[in-house]
């Protein structure tokens, strides 16, 4: 059995005020090979969107990219106490508004978070969330977080929004990572029984993108390497690659609604649980 590294969706703030999820790994004593859980809160998924996913693994890629690369299998989870604890630092964070010093204000939220980890059940988590938190207050510079949070703060004008292009390209560069770990990456059954709509949309985006990337007839998977890249019509067939590219969607993934397991296409009974399937 491979050794299990565990990577934690946090809840912290960045020095302009903004409050965000971050990668914490669990990495004591293990080495390779490995396989890396990466366990997330459940709004992540939620939201109907894979954006707010692919932007955090753009997030952890920028954080961990060694031990996303020699990982040997990437296992995608959630864990509610992560949702909760978002919510907890959230109404810390309003709470605590009087304090318009940024650093300071996190130093004494982190630890209120501390105080409410005290009175939460003993678990494997929640230790965690106790040890990383007190770690963060006893080793982070405040005095010079200080600094760099004056030197950060606006001397008028407008603060500068996102254009759609950018941020068209700031998801180009998400869709990216999504590529690079693909692979080996696995949802657990949770999250494809209880998100399946976030499921399809990945499936739809990596058959997509693969086709576009490998120059593929959408419609008789003909190559069309040899042809220029701007053709309109399939050689083969005589598709109009435009609007099949438009039109790319994966097969519907149905699950069983007594035990959440995944149904093979016609299938009238769960393999798993035996429960009819409604039509």
């Amino acid at each position: 059995m491979q050794p299990l590294a565990k990577l934690y969706s946090l809840t912290s703030v960045t020095l302009h005020g903004t409050v965000m999820l971050i990668p914490a790994v669990d990495f004591k004593g293990i080495t390779y090979p490995f396989d890396l859980e990466i366990i997330l809160p459940t709004f992540i998924f939620a939201k109907k969107t894979i954006d707010p996913f692919l932007k955090f693994l753009h997030f952890i890629n920028f954080h961990y990219t060694g031990k996303l690369t020699i990982a040997s299998i990437i296992q995608i989870d959630v864990n509610p106490l992560l949702d909760e604890l978002h919510r907890t630092y959230l109404r810390y964070w309003n709470e605590n508004i009087h304090i318009t010093v940024i650093p300071e204000r996190r130093r004494v939220v982190e630890q209120e978070i501390i105080n409410w980890t005290e009175k939460l059940p003993k678990t494997k988590l929640s230790a965690y969330i106790q040890r990383y938190y007190s770690i963060s207050i006893k080793g982070t510079d405040w005095t010079r977080k200080r600094s760099l949070w004056k030197s950060l703060r606006p001397r008028g004008g407008k603060k500068r929004e996102l254009t759609g292009k950018r941020l068209e390209k700031l998801r180009e560069k998400y869709v990216e990572i999504w590529f690079k770990y693909m692979d080996k990456t696995e949802f657990s059954a949770g999250i494809r029984s209880k998100f399946p709509k976030f499921i399809r949309a990945m499936n739809q985006l990596t058959f997509k993108e693969i086709l576009q990337d490998l120059r593929i007839c959408p419609a008789c998977e003909a190559d069309l390497n040899d042809y220029p890249s701007d053709i309109t019509f399939c050689p083969f067939c005589g598709s109009n690659l435009r609007r099949e590219e438009e039109n790319i969607l994966e097969p519907e993934v149905k699950f069983c609604a007594n035990c959440g397991s995944q149904l093979r296409p016609k299938t009238s009974f769960c393999s798993n649980c035996g429960k009819k399937i409604v039509k």
